[in-house]
């Protein structure tokens, strides 16, 4: 008999330590409005997790990563309709075809997108389905996660999630740089993270995009760009909206041009600051 409940009466902190403490195997079904999430749990650790909109099987995860080729998911993924048994996980690795260090890496990364998400939702169903098992293509972690790490690190972003969110509300807004960086730009120092959302800034991409050509989390993303905004070197603004087109494909009206060169002067001046 499934386990079910409301996470506004029952935490969801407290039903993390429940499996935990329980070292239970199965999968937490939760949903609120229109999203659903699902965390697949072995002996009370989080092997596998996924949410509506991101759901993918493993190989079309990692080939969207850069990290398989469209060949080798397709070999892996008939090796393991042959085998039977064995996950997709194992498969790879058992071919070689990606590093247990990159194949948590990626995974981790993506699996705890889809949890950390659950400890903003001030209400939510949740059915807890024992010894339900996650499909054999799915992202399963060659590590699985604790739940304290789940907890702590889910609070601390609900934390910061506070902060952010006054300044940037949304994840659909786009980044831009100001024409001339404050006082508060003297000294920046950016870390290799930093430069990589740094880069990706060009006036027209939001947020979301850049989490994505970066294969940062948006969060990640959030929190860097909310620095960014704090020390005055871009800002945020709502996405235009796409330019009327003629009947022959020409924009009806001529479409701002983007101003060469700003990037570059705004990192030379940040270097002489």
């Amino acid at each position: 008999m499934a386990l079910v409940g409301n996470i506004r009466d029952f935490g969801l902190s407290d039903f993390l330590y429940l499996v935990d403490r329980g070292y239970k195997t199965g999968c937490l079904h939760l949903s609120r409005l229109d999203e659903e999430v699902s965390l697949y749990f072995d002996k009370g650790k989080l092997i596998t997790a996924g949410r509506k909109e991101l759901n993918a099987s493993l190989a079309d995860l990692l080939v969207s990563k850069n990290k398989l080729t469209a060949q080798q998911a397709s070999e892996a993924t008939e090796a393991q309709r042959n085998n039977g048994g064995a996950n997709l996980s194992q498969i790879l690795l058992q071919h070689e075809y990606i590093s247990r260090e990159d194949l948590q890496k990626v995974l981790q990364q993506h699996i705890e997108e889809s949890v950390y998400l659950l400890f903003g939702w001030p209400d939510g169903e949740f059915r807890f389905e024992q010894n339900q098992r996650p499909e054999l293509t799915a992202p399963i972690m060659p590590v699985p996660l604790p739940v304290e790490h789940l907890i702590m690190e889910g609070v601390r972003r609900i934390d910061e999630w506070g902060r952010i969110k006054d300044r940037i509300p949304s994840n659909d807004l786009v980044v831009k740089f100001v024409e001339q960086p404050g006082d508060k730009a003297k000294g920046v120092q950016l870390a290799p993270e930093e430069w990589r959302v740094f880069a990706r800034i060009n006036g027209k991409d939001t947020l979301a995009e850049i989490a994505q050509q970066t294969n940062l989390s948006e969060f990640d993303v959030s929190r860097i760009v909310y620095g960014f905004l704090t020390a005055g070197l871009v800002d945020v603004i709502k996405k235009p909206k796409p330019i009327p087109v003629t009947a022959s494909g020409r924009p009806m009206a001529e479409a701002p041009k983007v101003k060469r060169g700003l990037v570059s002067r705004i990192i030379n001046r940040i270097r002489g600051m």
